[in-house]
């Protein structure tokens, strides 16, 4: 399936970077993610088959595309959906609460430091559907972040392509070790979120259990 992905992007380039990154943004899985796109595009830029600008307002585009989709999705069914499956992705009620905090005070600058969190792009389109971001106030933020997030990218590839794109032409099996380079880049970052919230949680929960404890004690 990748194989079919780089060839639709070597013969479409434009058309194919605007489909994929379409369709991850509206939080459909791609096979290769869309950093690793943007940064191939990023390489042609280099090579002078693309123009930058071009390049950076597609990735735009298709994000705000994408990102409205999941927006709406959000808006209309995210509450149950979060009340049925939240459990399932660590979001428990009390982290619910957090993040609609978050979101009702800082608006479309939550939505612009959210999407710059590996992993988040998706989920914080969605959140902000869901727990009411005026739209307003998220187009501008996506518009934002996206700009700066592609625009790292295509420099990366216009940058690292010309050392890499070598090395994976003569041995095509080392592209699979670049992509799980990027991956797991973008996979630490959310772990180390991930840790910590649990340790602010369950440091939340003794707090709470000594409290109760404690007036249970002054009662008796």
């Amino acid at each position: 399936m990748a194989a079919h992905v780089w060839f639709f992007l070597h013969h479409y380039d434009k058309l194919a970077l605007f489909l994929l990154l379409t369709i991850e943004e509206s939080g459909i899985p791609v096979p290769v993610p869309g950093d690793v796109v943007m940064m191939y595009a990023g390489y042609r830029v280099h090579q002078g088959l693309m123009l930058w600008y071009e390049v950076l307002l597609i990735g735009v585009c298709a994000t705000l595309i994408g990102s409205c989709i999941l927006y709406h999705v959000g808006k209309r069914g995210g509450r149950p959906l979060l009340t049925k499956y939240g459990r399932y992705l660590h979001l428990t009620s009390a982290r619910q609460e957090r993040i609609e905090r978050w979101l009702s005070r800082y608006g479309g600058f939550a939505v612009f430091l959210g999407r710059l969190i590996p992993g988040m792009r998706c989920g914080s389109s969605f959140m902000a559907g869901t727990f009411g971001v005026p739209y307003p106030s998220f187009f501008l933020g996506t518009a934002a972040s996206a700009t700066v997030w592609w625009g790292s990218f295509i420099f990366i590839g216009s940058r690292a392509g010309t050392w890499v794109a070598p090395i994976v032409e003569e041995h095509p099996r080392t592209l699979f070790v670049f992509l799980g380079m990027v991956v797991l880049s973008s996979l630490i970052p959310l772990y180390v979120r991930y840790r910590m919230d649990q340790e602010k949680d369950q440091l939340t929960a003794s707090l709470v259990t000594e409290d109760r404890d404690a007036r249970s004690a002054m009662r008796s």
